[in-house]
């Protein structure tokens, strides 16, 4: 019964997509102490205003 279960909760995980919200949150997650997560936190906020000039004018 647990092979069978394992089995489908691995298939389970393939076939699920991860959402962008989802992949930032498990990424401040891993976060090994307070200053890893702050480094963490300002690459995610470099990275979001490098995509902003590309948001301007629409």
């Amino acid at each position: 019964m647990e092979l069978i279960h394992n089995l489908f909760s691995s298939l389970r995980n393939v076939l699920t997509l991860e959402t962008q919200t989802e992949t930032d949150e498990r990424y401040l997650a891993d976060a090994v102490d307070h200053v890893d997560l702050e480094r963490r936190i300002a690459s995610q906020s470099r990275a979001c205003m490098s995509m902003a000039p590309l948001n301007i004018g629409r």
